[in-house]
């Protein structure tokens, strides 16, 4: 395997990974999913790296899209800092269980695993009007927290706002189903370490959609966890000897360089059209990864 490595990266065109971390760390930061839904396939499909060092890989990527994004939206006060250290306690636990779980996993299973996440992301993406075009609280979680059925005392110290520069207004936002929240937490981190991620695809919906945080929020917020999660997900990589240097550089110079893009786009945009289109591109993607799954290319 170390011999087809060391080929393998002979043949990579240093530009072209940086231009994989510019587009990654651009949609990445917008979506706050992190960019791992794009390096993974394409290091693994269009370079033919193994699955295990385009995921490593990935992780690292991820870290340096998450810090540079994380930065800025905290600057600018999207982000609910008390929301993201809270879901983290479930979610380390749950990308320190997926990364060990990924040492012993057949890489096929991995990229059909991979496929089904990407099938989600599409499906979220192109079909979820909240998830497409709401910037502020879905309604039902505003009316069930006026009548007062939401009202424990961690859901109210979570209570945030922030100026969209969109809207021109400040919002004003209350952190529901808490523990749903937690749970996903644990499972996003899973998957984070198992796929290389993130696990923001899973946050970002579940912050929005369950928990009633408008979506320029989620998607700081996820961010800034992201940033955790996938550092730990390294870590265990690294240990097993799945993270190359040669491949990682270039990676984070082209995904730095788009984090800061694409989080200026989010403050100004809703990027409804360009989320549909993204979402389509995913779904081919995963039929791609099933493809080589079943050894058709």
């Amino acid at each position: 395997m170390l011999l087809c490595l060391i080929t393998s990266l002979n043949d990579i065109n240093l530009w072209a990974l940086g231009g994989v971390g510019l587009v990654a760390g651009l949609l990445g930061s917008m979506l706050g999913v992190g960019g791992g839904f794009i390096i993974v396939p394409i290091l693994s499909l269009a370079l033919n790296l193994p699955i295990k060092v385009a995921i490593g890989s990935s992780l690292v990527a991820i870290v340096a899209n998450a810090c540079t994004a994380a930065g800025i939206y905290t600057k600018f006060r999207l982000t609910n800092v008390k929301l993201g250290l809270l879901l983290e306690t479930t979610t380390i636990p749950g990308a320190i269980a997926g990364g060990f779980a990924a040492a012993f996993i057949d890489p096929s299973i991995l990229s059909a695993l991979f496929g089904l996440v990407l099938i989600y992301v599409a499906y979220t993406m192109v079909t979820r009007r909240h998830f497409m075009s709401a910037d502020t609280q879905p309604n039902d979680h505003l009316h069930l927290a006026e009548r007062g059925k939401i009202s424990d005392n961690l859901s109210g110290s979570l209570t945030d706002s922030y100026y969209d520069q969109n809207l021109d207004e400040v919002v004003n936002y209350k952190v529901t189903n808490i523990p749903a929240g937690l749970g996903a937490g644990f499972f996003a981190g899973v998957l984070s370490s198992l796929l290389g991620i993130g696990g923001g695809i899973i946050k970002v919906p579940v912050m929005h959609l369950v928990m009633g945080v408008p979506m320029k929020a989620a998607i700081a917020t996820s961010t800034l966890m992201i940033a955790l999660t996938a550092a730990t997900g390294a870590f265990i990589y690294q240990y097993y000897g799945n993270i190359q240097p040669f491949i990682v550089a270039p990676l984070i110079i082209g995904i730095v360089i788009g984090s800061r893009i694409g989080v200026e786009l989010t403050q100004r945009t809703r990027g409804v059209w360009l989320r549909r289109i993204f979402g389509v591109f995913l779904l081919l993607v995963a039929i791609l990864m099933f493809l080589k799954t079943a050894n058709v290319i």
